[in-house]
């Protein structure tokens, strides 16, 4: 035979305790609060990086300002160089000096007059024979203003036409 049931006691349906529901809904409200959290920590990580690469860009074009003032720095500053040099000992002073230096029988055909970290010179000589050649670089080469005087290469035969580079050393 089979057992019926009985249902003379019918359980009542379960109410949660008072205890239950308030811990869920403080655990509720925690979720929401930390969501809320973590939302707005990556709005403001998200401002950083914004921030951050804005500062960057600045940097760049900052530093871009900077290479370019001082290159102009650096080449104003070689010019002021080069015009010191200059009024201190001007072309035709050293023209006079070369001029000076140099026998009767040879002459300069062209002069370069370079004003850098020194004052460099390049002649090119004509002299009317050898003899004359070796008067005029023994000159040039002895002259107090002229230093490292370096002749090109010569031909000894007949008239002699070379280039001579020497730097300018003195206000004579």
């Amino acid at each position: 035979m089979r057992e019926q049931p009985d249902f003379s006691t019918s359980p009542r349906p379960r109410r949660a305790p008072a205890r239950e529901v308030l811990v869920f809904v403080l655990g509720l409200l925690a979720l929401g609060l930390a969501v809320g959290g973590a939302s707005m920590t990556r709005r403001e990580a998200g401002a950083a990086r914004d921030r951050l690469a804005a500062v960057r860009r600045e940097i760049s074009s900052l530093q871009a300002r900077l290479r370019t003032v001082d290159a102009r720095t650096t080449a104003g500053g070689e010019l002021l160089g080069q015009a010191a040099a200059a009024s201190e000992s001007p072309p035709d002073r050293i023209v006079a000096a070369i001029a000076g230096a140099l026998p009767a029988d040879a002459r300069v055909e062209r002069l370069t007059i370079g004003y850098g970290d020194a004052i460099s010179l390049e002649m090119v000589l004509v002299a009317r024979d050898a003899a004359a050649w070796d008067r005029a670089l023994a000159r040039l080469v002895g002259a107090g203003p002229f230093e490292d005087v370096i002749p090109g290469p010569e031909r000894r035969e007949g008239e002699i036409r070379t280039t001579v580079t020497a730097r300018w050393a003195g206000k004579s």
